[in-house]
């Protein structure tokens, strides 16, 4: 017995134990009242009638797995994946591509060893779209930090990655991390 008509069934037996001489009348009008709520019930029950809009969750993290040298002009490898929910980044390239359009928000942080420099730059598709500077040419025993964030309109197949294409690089480890977000 679905809802309506066990709901039906349980005011006809009111009406009769109150007396109301109008019982058909009264179910009826229920009935008519209860039938939307059944029919979203029979929906959500049988998947395959309501086709909801699904959420592509896209959120990666990684990080420089050990200290190397990264010559002018050579993509950072973020080849320690501490998250990737959506399978957007690759750790063999160090690129992400975008799975969808929407709005992302990329965070790329850098821990660069003594007397380097190292301007990471994030670039989508080949352009540069922002900028870190950890300039660290003083101490020897110095190590300089810094971060950027950036959030961008990406089209479905968008490419990202991060670079240095001003100087030969030598980013630390697990300090160094590039991360990113689909927001909508």
């Amino acid at each position: 017995m679905n809802l309506v008509t066990t709901f039906s069934v349980l005011l006809l037996i009111l009406d009769i134990v109150l007396g109301d001489c109008n019982s058909t009348m009264t179910t009826s009008l229920i009935k008519s009242q209860l039938s939307p709520l059944q029919k979203t019930i029979d929906m959500l029950d049988n998947g395959s009638k309501c086709r909801c809009r699904s959420i592509n969750q896209v959120v990666f993290l990684a990080e420089i797995g050990s200290g190397r040298t990264y010559q002018k002009g050579s993509i950072w490898i973020y080849d320690k994946v501490v998250t990737n929910v959506g399978n957007a980044y690759s750790p063999s390239t160090g690129k992400f591509t975008a799975p969808t359009n929407g709005v992302y928000q990329f965070n790329w942080y850098t821990l660069s060893a003594p007397n380097t420099m190292s301007h990471p730059e994030l670039f989508v598709n080949g352009k540069l779209k922002a900028r870190q500077s950890a300039n660290n040419s003083g101490s020897t025993k110095q190590w300089i930090t810094a971060g950027s964030s950036v959030a961008l309109p990406l089209k479905k197949g968008d490419v990202v990655y991060i670079m240095d294409s001003r100087f030969t690089s030598q980013p630390f480890s697990q300090w160094t991390t590039f991360g990113g977000v689909l927001l909508n």
